[in-house]
């Protein structure tokens, strides 16, 4: 059996009539080709934006942040205790106290919200990429007046490096025989800010401590201290920050990162996915071309299938034929339309005509990732639904009386 479907199989792909290059057979794999392309590039820019968008967080924010219960801030008694709890515990791989608080920024007439962070510049291991993230001028906030603010911001503001930034803080303000008296602070831009994400370019200013203390008027204070966990222990920070919370007796408000953003995550697999479901119609649609295919082929090919039933062949042996053949060319079509697919996402990824929205959807650049899992899931999805769709016209060979085609 295995020798006569193997022979036809041969002659099918390797005859001089050449078979496989007829209109229907090169239209079912012209639109398998761009069905399983669109449905590759859809997961991987899903999977990118997912995966950068993640990256991009957990980069720029600690894993784990450390809160006092109440109105007030951190003392510095806090701060040591929570630092000789932190160095007791091997799933953490960095931790700082920094001062978070809001203002507002000036230059001339414009005006804008901001987020600043005062932070030690000087610590080797800082929980946040920080200075990795400071893509023009230096890191380095050696004087108190210094400060590295977000790119976005910066343009917004039209400053630069060595413009001079004002702060203002509402929240700060002073009682006064004239009234209310914002804190008011000027300072020098030493560095730029790019995260690659718009919420946090367009916002951040980062200060010397001792600057940012100074500013808000709280010295030996702190706003939270932020922890940076282990790679492997990143998807445990909602287990940890319950455990540490019980450690030390509920003293501390202990939030993670799964806290803020889990949610986010869990929407955008969702939507992975119902994406891949709806786009996988797109495989079921081509699908009917390999209907149209293989009917057409069983038609034109009456009397050799009558022929070969009268030699003894079984309908089981007549459907191989007709499934191996569907099968091959489902392979190529399938693979085809995911390198192309690749390349189609590569290229959106490299292009910069078309960007994202910053303020809409957190990142500007479009972001593509591939995995095997994923190739592998196109793959197995995409031949269910074929083969599938190959069985239904193969009922006729059964039908077939082979002395009715012999007679025509």
């Amino acid at each position: 059996m295995n020798k006569v479907v193997g022979y036809f199989l041969k002659k099918y792909f390797f005859s001089t009539k050449k078979e496989w290059l007829r209109f229907d057979s090169i239209f079912m794999v012209v639109g398998i080709i761009i069905s399983v392309a669109t449905l590759t590039v859809s997961l991987s820019i899903f999977e990118g934006y997912e995966k950068v968008l993640k990256k991009t967080i957990l980069g720029v924010n600690s894993h784990i942040y450390i809160f006092n219960p109440g109105e007030g801030n951190l003392t510095e008694e806090n701060v040591q205790q929570l630092s000789a709890f932190c160095e007791d515990q091997p799933e953490i791989e960095s931790y700082a106290a920094i001062i978070v608080t809001q203002a507002m920024c000036t230059n001339e007439n414009r005006v804008k919200g901001c987020l600043i962070r005062g932070i030690d510049w000087k610590q080797k291991n800082l929980p946040t990429s920080y200075k990795k993230n400071v893509s023009e001028g230096k890191h380095e906030l050696q004087n108190l007046d210094d400060a590295v603010i977000g790119y976005k911001l910066a343009k917004n503001l039209n400053l630069t490096i060595g413009d001079t930034l004002t702060l203002l803080s509402p929240l700060n303000s002073q009682i006064t025989p004239l009234g209310m008296k914002q804190q008011k602070l000027d300072f020098i831009i030493v560095g730029l800010y790019r995260s690659g994400m718009y919420e946090y370019d367009s916002k951040y200013v980062f200060l010397n401590y001792q600057a940012a203390a100074e500013f808000i008027s709280a010295k030996n204070e702190y706003s939270m201290m932020e922890i940076k966990l282990s790679d492997e222990n990143i998807e445990r920070a909602d287990y940890l920050a319950y455990r540490w919370s019980s450690e030390l007796d509920h003293k501390f408000q202990i939030t993670s990162w799964i806290d803020f953003n889990g949610n986010l995550f869990s929407l955008l697999k969702l939507e992975k996915w119902v994406i891949f479901i709806i786009l996988s119609f797109l495989i079921l649609i081509a699908s009917f071309n390999v209907v149209s295919s293989v009917s057409t082929s069983i038609i034109e090919k009456k009397q050799e299938l009558g022929i070969l039933k009268a030699f003894g062949a079984s309908s089981k042996i007549l459907k191989n034929i007709f499934i191996g053949k569907t099968f091959f060319i489902s392979i190529f079509a399938i693979t085809a339309g995911q390198i192309l697919g690749v390349l189609i996402a590569v290229f959106l990824s490299k292009q910069t005509f078309f960007l994202l929205k910053g303020d809409v959807y957190f990142l500007e650049k479009i972001n593509v990732s591939f995995n095997f899992l994923s190739w592998m899931i196109i793959l197995i999805v995409s031949l269910l639904l074929i083969s599938g769709a190959s069985v239904v016209p193969l009922k006729k060979i059964t039908k077939l009386e082979v002395t009715e085609i012999l007679r025509s």
